[in-house]
């Protein structure tokens, strides 16, 4: 425009010319340019003027001198008019040469500018400047059809520069102008028109990026030197197509930016280099209001920008990721911010917007309607969707402001702390609003929204303990160099779906509403655990300082359990607890048991409480421990059992168990079905484990053989010089006789006594023990093969066992011992009487008995009996 005016100025000069003097010539013109254009910067330096045959004006050659350029015009035609008034017709400019004399834009010019502005704000400048530049644009009026076939135009360059030159063509016809400007190649860098219309006008401009930017280049614009270092240095093109309208104080656009290449080798400050490749099509619109004389802002201040998305809207930028983590590290970024974009590299990002967009220059409000982002790890995806965004700036009248109110989030991430447990990336995504001010910021998400993780396994590796030569389990995450790990634990699949807010407070503390559902799917613990789907679902309420949790855990549908989880997060009290779950349920689940295990009824009961000390150290946190079997029933290792009752409470800190005492009997049986019955067993247990096992117990009662028997004291492992003093009670000698049935044999009536076990540190032994009759009997040995053969060979002995033969005693007792081999001594007294031979009988008699035969019969418990067992065979095998 500035060019323009000159050739204006020109072109009236002349008209000045041949309306008031020709003879004048050069002093005068000069004078009537300084007195109607009002500067005195402005010289005609020369002019060759004449009259064709038909009156026309014909300009030769004029030059023009001004600060900025020179400005020498060549055959130029005016073709003019005197009726009814003096009117120009025509003006046709063969050529036109402008060559610079200095820069366009002063340093100075643009510190004063800058000043202005400071004391404006952006509405208030727009509105200034803006509205000025459109009244101009209106205003102008042509007197009449201008030609201008050729304009050539140099930019001022310093004389060590090649001087580059620039061809333009400008025409107007009615209310329209036209300009185009083109390399001397004659290649198009831009087109413009310009359309004067009733209310208003239009320009429509189109230009290549690549061409303008040169163009531009010549010229010192009115920015940092950086910045032009930066323009000068990066390769742009792409096409630029805009058309302006501007009506009764707004003006709309619709911009078209196809092909946008921007190449930075260097970046833009600290950036590294960059690639921005993509396509912009927006329809804009603002109003430009008067701005008001007061300080305040108000609704008749503001400047409204709105902007519509059409076709393609798609930017893709390519950097350097070395460079961005360097710049991010010296912003302050979290390091687990840093480790996760460390972890992923992201080697471009596509942004585009769509929709509509709203911006309040004055108060620096905005809108947009929908957004994405993408990028790319490799091969993972990462996608950013917002729709419906909001935002202030902040600035002295409004604070800061960002509402989102739906956006999706979908992303598979790489974790250093998750990649311990898979390989696989975590998957998410993640539906809900976003509210941001100054002080809090708070995110809400949908039920739709997930985290999952996939192909989860916690191994464990062997570690020899040197100290004492044993091998423990340790859980790690890497592979031991001594032997390849084991798997602890596995997931196929694991899945967290969220529901609910969470808000970061001025004080950096969160304030959390959230609904979580867990679902593991293939838990596989080896060799003792297989489950197909295991869910947690738990409410989570609170903040840092007072947090509640309440979570339901299941496995296949059957319920495990609640988790309570109160108090601040450092210290948390943890409560985990259940009551009358159904063991047939839980045996329903592939839990691989070390016996067979087949129940009719049962309900178990525990509850875990315990106040957690460091989340990192959760193994040193002490827990109290309750549990209870009620109503047992059902075959355990091929044994019934029945009406189980067991009660325990015990203490867990790291890894050590230790049980609380009782005050009375914690377990009892109803009936132990087995050859022997045992019924109304009790005991009180008390054990520990510290990687071994140990029990004590006492008061130990059952009913067993028609009688009872008794053991006050028992501690499991024996240990040597341990005793246990084992007191019967009524026992039925037939029952006992039954056990171990010999042919013509026959027993009757009821002893007690009392048998000490002792372990030597090798074997079991008894020493003193008793037993004795409490109620008179019968022995009847009657044609028992072995009787008979002694009876035969014996005749001390043939008296001895004619006796027996129907003996009614009122007297049966034996001092008890068992030696090394298993077998007990008895050293028995018999007193009675037998009808049959009319004789009373006094009979002492040394019988060895199979007490490893008894127990075997007996079969209580598989372990119980191993070990026992496998105690007394030690010296009879």
């Amino acid at each position: 425009m500035r060019f323009l005016k000159f050739i204006l100025i020109a072109v009236i000069t002349l008209l000045i010319i041949f309306t008031i003097t020709y003879s004048a010539r050069v002093s005068v013109l000069n004078y009537l340019v300084k007195t109607q254009f009002n500067s005195d910067k402005i010289a005609l330096t020369c002019l060759n003027v004449s009259l064709t045959s038909n009156m026309a004006i014909r300009v030769n050659k004029a030059c023009l001198q001004t600060p900025k350029a020179n400005i020498q015009i060549v055959g130029m035609t005016i073709q003019w008019q005197l009726s009814p008034s003096l009117n120009i017709t025509d003006i046709d400019i063969g050529l036109a040469e402008i060559k610079g004399t200095d820069h366009l834009f002063s340093k100075k010019d643009d510190a004063l500018l800058n000043k202005e502005q400071e004391n404006q704000n952006l509405s208030q400048l727009l509105s200034t400047s803006l509205q000025t530049y459109a009244q101009q644009i209106k205003q102008f009026n042509l007197p009449a059809k201008i030609n201008v076939t050729k304009l050539s135009y140099s930019p001022f360059t310093l004389s060590n520069k090649t001087e580059t030159k620039y061809i333009a063509n400008l025409s107007t016809l009615a209310n329209n102008l036209s300009f185009t400007l083109t390399t001397s190649e004659s290649v198009a860098i831009i087109e413009a028109k310009l359309t004067r219309e009733k209310e208003g006008f239009s320009i429509a401009i189109s230009s290549k990026l690549s061409l303008l930017k040169s163009f531009l280049s010549a010229h010192r614009l009115p920015i940092t030197a950086a910045l032009t270092d930066n323009l000068t240095a990066s390769e742009i093109s792409g096409d630029f197509n805009t058309q302006i309208k501007y009506r009764a104080s707004s003006i709309s656009l619709k911009n078209q930016i196809s092909n946008i290449s921007i190449i930075s080798e260097n970046g833009i400050g600290n950036s590294g280099p960059f690639k921005l490749l993509g396509a912009l099509n927006f329809d804009s619109q603002f109003d430009l209001i008067a701005k008001e004389t007061t300080n305040e802002i108000s609704a008749k201040d503001k400047i409204t920008v709105a902007l519509t998305f059409v076709g393609k809207n798609e930017i893709s930028v390519e950097y350097s990721q070395p460079q961005l983590l360097a710049k991010l590290t010296q912003a302050g970024l979290s390091p687990t911010m840093m480790s996760i974009l460390e972890e992923n590299p992201l080697t471009h990002v596509t942004i585009k917007p769509q929709g509509d967009a709203r911006l309040t220059l004055n108060d620096s409000k905005g809108y947009l309607s929908h957004l994405e982002i993408s990028a790319f790890s490799g091969a993972r995806p990462h996608q950013v969707k917002f729709d419906n965004i909001t935002f202030a700036l902040p600035t002295p009248q409004t604070p800061y402001a960002l509402a989102v109110e739906r956006f999706v989030i979908d992303s598979q991430l790489k974790l250093v702390n998750i990649a311990k447990y898979t390989p696989a990336p975590v998957a998410l995504h993640l539906i809900g609003s976003l509210n941001k001010t100054e002080q809090t910021t708070t995110i809400n998400l949908t039920a739709d929204s997930s985290i999952t993780l996939n192909n989860i396994v916690v191994l464990k590796q062997m570690t020899e303990d040197k100290n004492n030569n044993k091998t423990h389990n340790k859980i790690t995450t890497k592979t031991s160099t001594a032997q390849k790990p084991q798997a602890l634990l596995s997931l196929k699949k694991l899945t967290t779906k969220l529901t609910g807010s969470v808000a970061l407070l001025e004080d950096n503390n969160l304030n959390i509403k959230l609904k979580v559902d867990n679902h593991a799917s293939q838990l596989n613990i080896p060799k003792k655990l297989k489950i197909t789907s295991f869910n947690i679902f738990s409410e989570l309420n609170g903040n840092f300082d007072d947090i509640q949790l309440n979570a339901q855990a299941s496995a296949d549908g059957v319920k495990l359990g609640n988790i309570v989880l109160t108090g601040p997060v450092k210290s948390p009290n943890l409560v985990i607890a259940a009551k009358n779950l159904q063991l047939t349920d839980l045996l329903s689940l592939n839990i691989q048991l070390p016996t067979e295990v087949e129940l009719i009824d049962g309900l178990l009961d525990y509850n875990i409480f315990g106040q957690i000390n460091a989340l990192n150290n959760i193994e040193n946190t002490p827990f109290n421990v309750s549990v209870a079997i009620t109503s047992l029933s059902g075959e355990i290792n091929g044994i019934w059992l029945q009406e189980l009752n067991w009660q325990q409470h015990f203490s867990l800190l790291a890894g050590k168990i230790t049980t609380q005492p009782n005050a009375k009997e914690n377990l009892t049986v109803e009936l132990i079905e087995t050859v022997t019955p045992i019924s109304k067993l009790s005991i009180n247990t008390n054990w520990t484990f510290d990687k071994s096992f140990q029990l004590s117990a006492n008061k130990l009662k059952a009913n067993v053989l028609g009688g009872s028997f008794f053991i006050p004291n028992i501690q499991w492992p024996v240990e040597h010089g341990h005793s246990v003093n084992v007191q019967l009670n009524s026992i039925d000698l037939e029952q006992v006789l039954a056990l171990d049935e010999k042919q013509g044999i026959v027993v009757t009536g009821n002893i007690s006594g009392q048998l000490p076990v002792t372990f030597d540190g090798d074997k079991y032994i008894i020493e003193k023990g008793e037993l004795h009759n409490i109620s008179n009997g019968l022995i009847q040995v009657i044609d028992n093969p072995a009787v008979e053969e002694l009876k035969a060979n014996n005749s001390q002995l043939k008296l001895a066992f004619d006796a027996l033969q129907n003996l009614h005693y009122h007297q049966l007792s034996s001092a008890v011992t068992m030696a090394d081999d298993g077998y007990m001594q008895l050293n028995t007294v018999i007193k009675g009487r037998n009808p049959d031979i009319d004789n009373d009988v006094n009979l002492n008699l040394n019988l060895s008995y199979d007490l490893l035969g008894l127990l075997e019969s007996l079969s209580i418990t598989q372990r119980f009996e191993e070990s026992l067992i496998k105690g007394l065979q030690k010296k009879k095998e």
